[in-house]
Formats: structure tokens, sequence, C-alpha cells
């Protein structure tokens, strides 16, 4: 992390975000469905309706989609409550550094950010360019939100070049 430039904003593990809420629900699915399976086996022997294996694969796969379902949304939530918390986060540094409240970005735009970690989001400070927004890797596990401030280019080297020649030129 000391590589790593600019100001911390606000950070993540892979627990909080994925990015993919539908990953695992294929094991999910067939695990919840064999546990199931193995429900129904033992309640043949009490409920005679479920000694048929049409009902046993309905009761079955019911089971097992109504599990992934459930998974499904409850990960879909969790995300959308940790995406829309750093999104708030770096609202606030945004609307701090640069003093423009107008300067926010959305959930879907901070969504981007994460995913496109190449790409940035430029800001501007008073007007000049100088603010980045950029989410950057800490290791495998845990993603940042770093603000990188940049000096902007004023021209001052060729200023003080014409300077020079001036005073150079001036007896």
């Amino acid at each position: 992390m000391a590589d790593t430039p600019g100001h911390y904003v606000t950070g993540f593990s892979s627990s909080e975000w994925t990015g993919n809420a539908l990953k695992d629900s294929g094991s999910i699915w067939f695990g919840t469905g064999f546990i199931a399976f193995l429900l129904c086996l033992l309640l043949m022997i009490f409920i005679p309706p479920l000694r048929s294996v049409s009902a046993v694969l309905w009761v079955c796969n019911v089971t097992a989609v109504l599990a992934m379902i459930a998974t499904i949304v409850g990960n879909v939530q969790r995300e959308k409550r940790s995406l829309t918390k750093m999104t708030d986060q770096t609202n606030a540094f945004m609307a701090e550094v640069t003093g423009d409240p107008n300067a926010r970005i959305t959930r879907g735009r901070m969504q981007s950010l994460i995913v496109d970690k190449k790409r940035g989001l430029e800001l501007q400070i008073n007007g000049v360019p100088g603010l980045e927004i950029k989410a950057v890797p800490k290791d495998e596990k845990s993603t940042q939100v770093r603000a990188i401030l940049t000096r902007p280019d004023y021209g001052l080297q060729s200023f003080d070049v014409l300077l020079e020649a001036e005073a150079e030129r001036t007896p």
C-alpha cells in the first residue's frame, strides 16, 4: 500500500462486494436439492404422497429454487448497501475537496469505477483539473477507492523562461 498514491476515501473487501451476486448459485441449488431429496426419502415413510418420484422431484426442485432465490436476493441487497455506503463516502469527500455540492457520482458510476480499475473519474477543484477518483486493488481480497490529487500545470516553467529571456535582453 505504500506505493499507492493518493488519499484513502473508502474501501471494501471481497466479502462486502463481489460484483457477482449469482456467484455459487448453481452449487446452492444442487446442495439444497440434494438435502431436500434426502429429507423426502425420510418423509416417505410418514407421508404417502411423497412416495411418487414426480412428487419428490417437484419438492426438491421447488425447495432448491426458493433457497437459491433467497440467497441471491440477500447477496444483491448486501452488495447494494455496501456500494451505497461507499458512494456516500466518496460523494462527501468530493463535495469537501471540490467545494461543489453538485459533484456527485451515482451508485452505477461507482460500480463502473470499481469494475474498470484502469479508468478513473477526473474532477475539477475550483474549475481547475487536478483530482482523480480511482479504485485501486490493495491486495487480492480488498480494494480501495483513492483520490489522487495532481498539481495543475499552469505553464510556470515557460513563464520563467520568458522572464529570463527578458532579463537577458534588457541591459
